[in-house]
């Protein structure tokens, strides 16, 4: 019994060994592991303080669209946009309550489909953009040619030679969109850079303005669908309907009020900006100029006292020689 519990301990002590042994390796194993992902964390935290750092400074960039046209390689470019789906969707709920009430019966979804397929209604069409040469001390005109045309290709307006230029079109009776505005450069001014400051799609208040006889495009079911619709939720909270009616039409012009003044100020920082190379590029030829005029305002006075002193000189010798 004794040599038998002798082996017993000899075995348990070899096993608590190879245990030990096993966990210093392993700890070993997670110390390298740990020293081989410090690099690479701190690595990553570089990466990612860089873009941070990138973000910060290009956030500050008030144009909405800026691109550069090359007329050599293709002097065409366009840029699209869509009524917002927020103000698009408010829309179609209030056709559809209106179509729903005014047909008095059940509707199939095909029908109701169809309708708000063939709604049609004032849009707003919102734009500024200018020109100008990629080289910042060129500061030559750049006019290009735009036209803008609807979803269907129909062409709503359309100017030549033109360098900057603020769209507010107003009346057109439309869709969602998109409604497109295409660029065409000149090759005889070469690369253009167009700035385009602001492009706004906007559904303004037709329902007793001058947009709902604007256009005679606008059918009656048009004129009808467009009136402002109640939920239960605000019949429930308002006391009377006529002054939820009158809160929803003056929420969409306040609406569309603030939209303008938003982005004629975005436009008014970019003609600023472009006048700000201007100045800074004539006040630099300036500069040069009057260094150039300082430095042959000292030569010739050099060149006159040499000139004189050697005049002088030769007078004096003439009286030595007795001449």
């Amino acid at each position: 019994s004794v040599v038998v519990g002798g082996r017993r301990a000899g075995r348990e002590a070899r096993d608590e060994g190879r245990s030990e042994s096993a966990r210093e390796r392993r700890a070993r194993a997670q110390g390298d592991s740990s020293r081989e992902t410090r690099p690479q964390m701190a690595a990553t935290m570089k990466v990612a303080l860089v873009c941070l750092l990138a973000g910060l400074l290009f956030a500050g960039e008030a144009s909405a669209l800026k691109f550069r046209m090359f007329p050599n390689l293709n002097p065409k470019e366009c840029v699209s946009e869509l009524v917002p789906e927020s103000q698009w969707d408010v829309v179609l709920d209030s056709v559809e309550a209106n179509f729903r009430k005014a047909a008095k019966r059940n509707l199939t979804d095909f029908e109701i489909a169809t309708r708000l397929a063939s709604f049609r209604r004032p849009i707003q069409i919102e734009m500024g953009f200018l020109t100008m040469s990629p080289n910042p001390k060129d500061q030559s005109m750049k006019p290009i040619d735009y036209v803008i045309t609807d979803a269907k290709g129909k062409v709503l307006s359309a100017r030549t030679g033109v360098t900057q230029e603020e769209i507010d079109m107003k009346g057109h009776v439309g869709g969602k969109g998109p409604y497109t505005v295409c660029f065409t450069a000149n090759k005889q001014f070469g690369v253009v850079e167009v700035d385009v400051s602001y492009f706004h799609i906007n559904v303004p208040e037709a329902v007793g303005t001058k947009y709902a006889v604007h256009s005679s495009e606008l059918s009656e079911e048009d004129i009808r669908d467009m009136q402002p619709t109640l939920t239960d939720e605000e019949i429930q909270y308002f006391a009377k309907e006529e002054h939820i009616i009158e809160l929803k039409t003056d929420m969409r012009k306040l609406g569309s009020a603030v939209y303008q003044t938003y982005y004629e100020q975005q436009h008014v920082k970019q003609i600023i900006l472009r006048q700000h190379r201007g100045i800074y590029h004539i006040a630099t030829k300036t500069k040069i100029m009057g260094y150039i005029e300082t430095f042959l305002i000292i030569l010739c006075s050099v060149l006159q006292y040499v000139f004189v002193r050697r005049l002088f000189k030769n007078k004096k010798l003439m009286s030595v020689l007795g001449v």
